[in-house]
């Protein structure tokens, strides 16, 4: 059987409901516009989409894991107050809130060396630049997108974890469980 997987960092409570106030005024100024908003409960920063995966290669994933992710400290961020696009604002096809790293640097670290034993296992890693985003919503087909003016009140968070996760297809949205956490150190 196969499983379709990420590994993310899953948000707090106080920081998904922020992205919930803003996606609502992103909705009202873009009314009518053919796009998808990411539901409340699946805001997540994805550190790398390994896709369908053979569920016998679980364990495998895990012994290689877990070791690189404990040897990380608690990572910290901090929500910016600009909204982008991929690839650009003229003809967006993801919607997406920057995020500043207040880690020096480790984030990126960790997805680099997660990245490389990823690689040995035989998953395909996306060659772009890693950009730390929050995907808000999709565009669904050729149109501009307004961006209101917007303040975020509780930007500050630190994560403890990263999550194996797996994402469901359904005609409603993606269904998102998590499979395995791993433990930042303390």
């Amino acid at each position: 059987m196969q499983k379709r997987l990420f590994l993310a960092i899953n948000l707090p409570k106080e920081i998904k409901d922020e992205l919930v106030n803003l996606v609502k005024k992103l909705d009202k100024a873009n009314k009518n516009k053919p796009i998808k908003w990411v539901e409340d409960e699946n805001f997540h920063l994805t550190l790398h989409f390994l896709g369908s995966t053979l569920a016998e290669k679980l364990d495998s994933i895990d012994r290689a894991i877990e070791p690189i992710v404990a040897n990380f400290p608690t990572l910290n961020f901090q929500l910016s107050n600009s909204v982008d696009a991929f690839p650009n604002l003229i003809e967006p096809k993801v919607i997406f809130l920057e995020m500043k790293e207040m880690s020096d640097g480790k984030t990126l670290a960790l997805q680099k060396q997660i990245g490389k034993i990823l690689e040995l296992l035989e998953f395909e890693i996306d060659p772009r630049p890693f950009r730390l985003h929050l995907t808000l919503g999709r565009v669904k087909s050729k149109t501009s997108i307004q961006i209101p003016n917007f303040i975020i009140h509780n930007s500050e968070f630190a994560i403890q974890s990263i999550d194996l996760m797996e994402s469901e297809l359904t005609s409603n949205g993606p269904i998102y469980t998590i499979l395995k956490q791993y433990q930042l150190k303390s």
